[in-house]
């Protein structure tokens, strides 16, 4: 088979799967490149070749994009996700045109690009995506499947669960993959939490099933959003809930006071955008961390 390296960008759809792509390639015996982490320098120069109006994880993106392109590298994978299989629920238009987007902005080629086709269902991606990729590799059916029954679904880091200090609350930490695991977007929310004496509760992919349909929403992710929040909701060792909303995302603008007016659990929104600073993140963490305590010490009832 063909040796082509390959760069995958450490944003969205990295996270959204888990690292399950470039795992899959590294068992296909593929180079992998994958961009380094997020930071000021990557989402600058993201930001460089987008519009204001687009959301803070897709000028990240960019920015991966644009510094593996110019790595001696052969091809940057950005697949293109369709939909559920069952027809009705959908990604958000923008993540399904990433492709698009970067060859229109005039950062990668067409012909630079491996845009493989998924579908995906209650599990996480469909197979019909990786064989299309295994094949413009030069990948046997028999190497794919194999690739594909070695790699863990999903690949993230378990977080388990932590004891939180004496006193201090439990809090379930809400959004999408890439916002939640990438700590430059979420301006380190998880370890100021922890700094704070908090445990801190993620919803693993697993648990859920990638895109509920039964909650009535078109959107994928909105989707697994909203039936995380629902679960957490009737989930007594948890005291809060911190949904992350990344500016300028419609899906989750529409959800987020939906989700805050019908949840009994004390939720904050903190909308994440690149015009924050640390210490306005910091103050309102400490207080809705202050407010959980002292609802603890009144017996569940907020003061």
């Amino acid at each position: 088979m063909s040796t082509s390296s390959v760069g995958v960008p450490r944003s969205i759809l990295h996270y959204e799967f888990g690292g399950f792509l470039a795992s899959f390639l590294a068992r296909l015996d593929v180079p992998v490149t994958l961009s380094p982490a997020t930071d000021r320098r990557i989402f600058q120069a993201g930001k460089h070749w987008m519009l204001d109006e687009i959301c803070l994880p897709v000028k990240a993106f960019a920015g991966h994009v644009s510094w593996l392109v110019q790595q001696d590298i052969d091809a940057v994978l950005i697949p293109v996700i369709v939909s559920h299989e069952n027809g009705r629920v959908f990604p958000c238009h923008v993540r399904t045109r990433l492709a698009d987007i970067v060859v229109a902005l005039g950062l990668c080629s067409r012909e630079r690009l491996l845009t493989p086709t998924f579908h995906f269902d209650d599990v996480g991606l469909s197979d019909d995506g990786l064989y299309e990729l295994g094949a413009t590799l030069g990948a046997s059916v028999e190497a794919v499947a194999r690739a594909r029954d070695e790699c863990s679904l999903f690949l993230s880091p378990e977080h388990v669960s932590e004891t939180s200090q004496t006193g201090s609350p439990t809090i379930a930490l809400l959004g999408h993959p890439y916002v939640v695991e990438d700590p430059w977007l979420n301006g380190d929310v998880i370890e100021r939490l922890r700094r704070l004496g908090c445990a801190v509760r993620f919803a693993p992919l697993g648990e859920i099933g990638y895109s509920p349909s039964w909650t009535g929403l078109h959107f994928d992710l909105a989707a697994r959003t909203m039936t995380t929040v629902r679960q957490w909701d009737n989930d007594e060792s948890i005291d809060g809930i911190v949904f992350l909303l990344p500016f300028n995302c419609g899906p989750d603008g529409d959800i987020a006071r939906h989700m805050a007016q019908n949840t009994r659990t004390p939720m904050m929104t903190l909308v994440l955008d690149e015009l924050r600073s640390d210490g306005g993140i910091c103050t309102r963490l400490e207080a809705f961390v202050d407010l959980l305590a002292h609802r603890q010490l009144a017996g569940g009832v907020l003061p």
